[in-house]
């Protein structure tokens, strides 16, 4: 996806519905054909991401597998998490991986997986842009997220 690309090289700030444009060599007119806005653009973003997600983890894998792998997939873009807690934040049920919905994990949980993952990753993210060095954010991550984990009901 062009969009993910443009969001690697570039990050949020960069990533506009005039730029995607001009690397799909597209009128911007065009791309409003088929992308209503920008929060519609960041949505299927991050339904990409939760479907890469989905992919590397089933709905049958245990969430610890899934939350990780979401990490994974947000490390690898710029922005990640930002991108896909703007997705989140406006279609919820759109992207968020099988294996963390409501409806596998309960409400709550869920809740507290979600966010947990996505501050901790958008926090890590900033860090690295400033070359703050935190060799132990993977494993504290795992740690923190297996504990939110434990806690289901």
């Amino acid at each position: 996806m062009t969009a993910l690309d443009v969001l690697s090289r570039y990050g949020l700030g960069d990533l506009s519905m005039r730029r995607l444009a001009r690397e799909l060599d597209v009128q911007p007119s065009a791309l409003y054909w088929h992308v209503k806005n920008k929060q519609d653009l960041l949505v299927l973003i991050a339904k990409k991401m939760g479907a890469e997600v989905d992919g590397r983890a089933p709905v049958t894998a245990d969430p610890l597998v899934t939350v990780l792998a979401l990490r994974d997939v947000l490390l690898r873009f710029r922005d990640g998490a930002e991108i896909f807690m703007l997705g989140y934040s406006l279609a919820p049920d759109d992207v968020t991986p099988a294996g963390l919905t409501p409806t596998r994990l309960g409400a709550t949980t869920s809740a507290a997986v979600l966010s947990y993952a996505l501050g901790a990753v958008a926090i890590e993210q900033n860090r690295a842009l400033f070359d703050v060095a935190d060799a132990a954010a993977g494993e504290r991550f795992a740690e923190v997220a297996a504990g939110l984990l434990r806690q289901r009901a």
